[in-house]
Parts: structure tokens; C-alpha cells; sequence
């Protein structure tokens, strides 16, 4: 019967189709022999012809390859097309948008969350929640359920670290930090030695700041108390950087903080700050005529396996971020000198403040710098101390931003918000920077929220200002009790020794103290280099003799007009070299030869004149 029907409805397919429509209408009403194909064929078919492909179509929800682990297999849903463009949205709004919700604010705002961020937005189902999928594209085991995918993308992006990295164009880079933040969930493992190392750079910084505050009552520091964070950050990069290569380091930074960093970091003698602060012999520090918290300082770095790094703290007045052109160029130098070409023996760290960075327009125009051939220096560490206050102005009363880093958008480059009273998610964030860095050669931004916990210098009051947020500032605990609590509920260390590095720490600025009373401080000389020759201090009585010899300039001037050989010059510049042949001669002007005069000597002893 199968062979006839088909036969007679490839003849006459009306007279077949009318057939189909009684027997939809009524079965009964044709013959039973039709009733017998029409009930097992489907849409035409009668099941001897497969059309389209055997299998299921692969996708997420269907993967090639069977679970390992052993856990429940899943069924894709007939809806599977539509939930994996979902997911693959819910996906990428994490990774461009879950910074905003992350929990950097020490102080405990938070933003509203966007409603992209909501599972809700997705139209999830119960059932699609707990479905497995694969999803091959984010970085960690699966299948996961997708709510599984949700929490993992949470713990990710929105926890004491936010990532804003999707403006960058490059594919290479976006995977490169996706894989190292989403395999594990931006919070590597640390171990008890990294952890008491942390605990006393923070002792250092709490306690540094306090003796002062006791021992020189009314005296201006522009204290670092509420960023106190910075310490075991910069301890944490400079090490960090050892193992990448560098020898030398570059700081710039503004006025807050700095004497911590001169004492903890740099390596100036607390007693010579001390001394400063007493301003008992004013002749040790002829023709300065800078306060203590606008110094530089030089000296070396001794890493965990006993190498150095030698550290340079540019001098800087009050004009903040002016100093960051100074840095760079000195980078630049030092790998001109070294022959660096390949730019990984010298680091630049630039210390910005928060309100300084949204404001000063020398950001913008260093960073415009940044990529060009005759100014990259391989990377910059940038370092935001976000206190959330510039002087009495409240950031949305300062800028027009979300961020105080926003202007560093304008480069191809990962900017990192990090909660500084999280300083397990400073260093996580310290070890991504700088591997991005050493990868790609790029400028890399920590933008490290913590607060002001004094005025803007010692002598102000915040709370005229500023009451409500100065009254929940005064009720916290610093950073180092915070921590310490933490290390305690965990076992890694024990009341004792941190008991034991606080007493040191104690002991160690006394000590420094009574010697500096006693004028016996003992000032370890800053290593010159290359300013070997500089002696600095007031002009010298007479006018020194800076003359070159005739014969001398004659030689240097034919040798800055020889071409080399197949060399064509162009026509218009050929009476420019004739004139400057003419400047060899005796009877050549001053004026002539003034050119050569300057920079000739220089040259000819293999000075670089960058």
C-alpha cells in the first residue's frame, strides 16, 4: 500500500492531499488503507528517510565530550539555543560591568547594582538554573549549573578587587587577564610567610604614623593613616619586579605618605627624619630650603634571595603630579645609559592621590607619552591612594567620573580597583599587575580605596567639613587590627609574634628618637652614580674657567659635517653645512661656533645629552 500511495502521490499529489484532509477530519472516512499509512507516516515521511542530521546539535548545553567527573548528565532543553546567548550575555556583563558592584569601598558603600547584573534581567527559569551547561569560554572547570556560573562570576568580579580591562582592543590581553582572574576567582593563595610579611609592613606604617603624631605634636606629616595598605603593596611590586629582572627603581609621589616611604621603603634612617623634625642643626641641610615631607632619597633594596635593587625617590614640592614627566624621563635615561633597549631593567612607580589624578591636566599629558617611541620606558606602576576626599571636596563634588582613574581609559591598559583594607586582594592585585606589565610592556593602574583618617595636614579639623563621614572614620579600627583579627580566625599566626614585630617595631623608632636627641644618627651616604661629579651648594666665588681650545672646536666642527660615503644630501640644507664647515676656521665667530661649544665636549667624553 506504501508503494502505491507514494506512487499515486508522486502522480497526483492534490488527489493525495485531499485524502490527508479527510483523514484529519474524519479517519474513518477513508479507505482503510489509507488510514493505515496516513497514521504512521509524519509530515510526509514515512520514517524510511532521515532527513537532517542523526545526532543533537552541539552546543553548550550538548558538549562532545561526556562529564569526567562523574557528576548527573543533562538533556539540553528545547530552549538551549536562546539560553546560551543569555549566558554568554550574563557572561560578558560581568566582565565589562562587575567592577561596579565589587566591594572596594572600605568604608561600606556600595553602588546600585545595574539591573544587567541581576539574574532576573536573564528570565532564568528554576529549571535553567539548575541545568549543567559547558561553557568553554570562561576560564575554570565545567559543566557548572548556571547558577553555579553566577556565584563563580560574583566571587570573580565583585568581591574586594574590580577589573575594568574590556576597553582594551587587544584579544591577546583581555584572555590573558581573563584566564589569570576567572581560574581563580582573583584571590590566589597566600602563605604564612606572605602574610606575616604583610602584617609588618603594616605594623611599620601603623606605628610609624602614631610615634610621630606623639612625639611631634602639631607637626605637619600629611600622615598616610587609612592607606596604610601602600606599604606591603610597594614592599610586594619591588619584589616582585626583582624576579622580573629589574635593577632599578623609579618613585614619584606626592607629599602624603612620603615619610613613610622614606623610612620603610626607600631606606632613610628614621633618625635623620627625626632630626629634621627637631631642626636642631639646620647646617646639616645648607641651601635646601624644601620641608621634609617634599625630600628625595636614594638607596638599595635588599630582595628575599640577597640581591638589590638600587631605589631613587624623586624630590618633590607641592605641585603634586608635576612630577611624573621627571620620573619617566629619568627612567628613559637610566635606559639609555644601561643600554636597556628591551626596557626590563628599570621601573617607573608613580604614587598618585585620588583627587590630584581626576584633576591635574599633566596626567593626561603624561599618559599620552606613554606609547610614543621616544618617551615608552616599558610599562609604568601606577599606584592611586584613594583617600575619597581631596583636601574638604567630596568626590562628587570633584570630578565628573566614576572613577578617579577614568582619564587612564584614554590608554590600552587594565586599571584594577582594590579594597585597601583587603590587603590579600592588594597583594592578588599586585601580582596581576605587574605580570601584565613584564607580558606586555604596558602601564598598569592599582587604584587602592582606603580614607583619610586625619585632615589634610595634621593642623585641620575634617569634621567641620565633613561630620558624618569623619564620625564613622573615627569608630574603625586600622587596617593592621583588621588584619590581624583575620590571621587569628585562620590560625596562621599566633597573639605572640604579632605582639613580638610590634614591640621591635616600638623599640626600633625609640632607639632612633634618642639617638636623633642625641645628635648620633648615623646617615648612610646615598649612592651617586652617575652624579658622581655633582657637588651642589652655593655658586663659587669666582667664574670658572669653561673654555675649549680653538684647535679642539675645529676638530669636532669637521666632524659633524662629514656625510658618509653615498650619503645625498638635500640641496636646501648644503649651504647650512657649508656655513657650519666655515665655523672650522680660526677666524670663525663665537657665535658660529656656539653650537659646538655646548654640546661637543660633552659628546666627545660620551655624555648622553637626554
Amino acid at each position: 500500500m506504501h508503494e502505491s500511495a507514494n506512487k499515486t502521490g508522486i502522480q497526483n499529489l492534490a488527489y493525495v492531499e485531499q485524502f490527508y484532509a479527510d483523514y484529519r477530519r474524519d479517519p474513518n472516512s477513508v479507505p482503510a488503507e489509507w488510514r493505515e499509512y496516513f497514521a504512521v507516516t509524519a509530515n510526509g515521511s514515512d520514517g524510511a528517510v532521515q532527513l537532517g542530521p542523526s545526532f543533537k546539535p552541539r552546543s553548550v548545553f550538548n558538549p562532545v565530550e561526556s562529564n569526567a567527573n562523574g557528576r548527573a548528565q543533562f538533556q539540553p532543553d528545547p530552549r538551549a539555543e536562546n539560553l546560551d546567548e543569555r549566558l554568554h550575555q550574563l557572561v560578558r556583563n560581568y566582565r565589562g560591568r562587575g567592577h561596579i558592584m565589587a566591594a572596594v569601598n572600605p568604608l561600606g558603600a556600595t553602588n546600585p547594582c545595574p539591573p544587567e547584573l541581576e539574574l532576573d534581567f536573564y528570565g532564568f527559569s528554576e529549571s535553567e538554573l539548575n541545568m549543567l551547561v559547558n561553557f568553554p569560554t570562561l576560564h575554570c572547570e565545567t559543566p557548572l549549573t548556571v547558577h553555579e556560573i553566577f556565584e563563580r562570576l560574583r566571587d570573580t568580579y565583585c568581591r574586594s578587587i574590580g577589573a575594568q580591562f574590556l576597553h582594551i582592543d587587544s584579544l591577546v590581553e583581555r584572555q590573558w587577564l581573563q584566564h589569570r582572574m576567572e581560574s581563580s576567582q582573583n584571590r590566589l593563595p597566600v602563605g604564612r610567610d606572605e602574610q606575616l610579611r604583610i602584617l609588618t609592613r603594616l605594623t611599620d606604617a601603623v606605628v610609624f604614623e602614631e610615634f610621630l603624631r606623639t612625639k611631634f605634636p602639631g607637626a605637619k606629616t600629611f600622615s598616610l593613616e587609612g592607606c596604610e595598605t601602600l606599604l606591603p603593596l610597594l614592599d610586594l611590586a619591588i619584589e616582585k619586579s626583582g624576579h622580573q629582572g629589574v635593577k632599578t627603581i623609579v618613585i614619584g609621589m606626592g607629599h602624603r605618605g612620603r615619610l613613610n616611604v622614606l623610612a620603610h621603603i626607600v631606606g632613610k634612617n628614621p633618625c635623620e627624619i627625626f632630626q629634621e623634625f627637631t631642626d636642631t642643626k639646620p647646617e646639616l641641610w645648607p641651601q635646601r630650603g624644601d620641608v621634609k615631607y617634599h625630600l628625595g632619597h636614594s638607596g638599595d633594596w635588599m630582595m628575599s634571595d640577597g640581591r638589590k635593587i638600587h631605589l631613587s625617590l624623586c624630590f618633590n614640592p607641592s605641585h603634586l603630579e608635576f612630577v611624573n614627566p621627571v620620573v619617566l624621563g629619568r627612567v628613559r635615561a637610566h635606559q639609555d645609559r644601561f643600554n636597556d633597549r628591551d626596557c626590563r631593567q628599570v621601573l617607573g612607580v608613580l604614587i598618585h592621590g585620588d583627587a590630584a589624578f581626576a584633576g591635574e591636566g599633566v596626567i593626561q599629558e603624561t599618559l599620552n607619552l606613554s606609547k610614543l617611541a621616544g618617551y615608552k620606558v616599558g610599562g609604568v606602576l601606577h599606584v592611586i591612594i584613594n583617600n575619597q576626599i581631596g583636601f574638604t571636596t567630596s568626590p562628587n563634588e570633584g570630578r565628573s567620573t566614576t572613577y578617579a582613574t577614568d582619564v587612564a581609559r584614554m590608554l590600552q591598559v587594565p586599571i584594577f580597583h582594590v579594597n585597601g583594607e583587603d590587603p590579600e586582594a592588594v597583594a592578588q592585585v599586585v601580582q596581576l599587575a605587574m605580570n601584565f606589565r613584564a607580558e606586555f610592556q604596558s602601564d598598569v593602574f592599582i587604584d587602592m580605596h582606603g580614607y583619610r583618617r586625619l585632615g589634610h595636614n595634621e593642623t585641620d579639623e575634617p569634621a567641620f567639613t565633613q561630620p558624618l563621614l569623619y564620625r564613622k572614620i573615627a569608630r574603625r579600627p586600622n587596617v593592621r587590627e583588621g588584619y590581624l583579627e583575620h590571621l587569628l580566625e585562620l590560625k596562621n599566626i599566633s597573639r605572640e609574634e604579632a605582639d613580638k614585630i610590634l614591640t621591635e617595631c616600638h623599640a626600633k623608632l625609640e632607639q632612633q628618637l634618642e639617638a636623633a636627641r642625641a645628635d648620633k644618627c648615623e646617615i648612610i651616604p646615598e649612592r651617586r652614580s652617575a652624579w658622581l661629579d655633582y657637588i651642589g651648594g652655593p655658586e663659587p666665588a669666582g667664574e670658572p674657567d669653561t673654555g675649549v681650545e680653538m684647535r679642539k672646536l675645529s676638530t669636532l666642527l669637521h666632524k659633524l659635517t662629514e656625510l658618509p660615503t653615498g650619503f645625498h644630501i638635500h640641496p636646501k640644507l648644503e649651504r647650512g653645512l657649508a656655513f657650519a664647515l666655515s665655523a672650522a676656521l680660526p677666524s670663525a665667530s663665537m657665535w658660529a661656533t656656539a653650537n659646538i661649544r655646548l654640546t661637543g665636549p660633552p659628546l666627545k667624553r660620551s655624555r648622553s645629552q637626554r
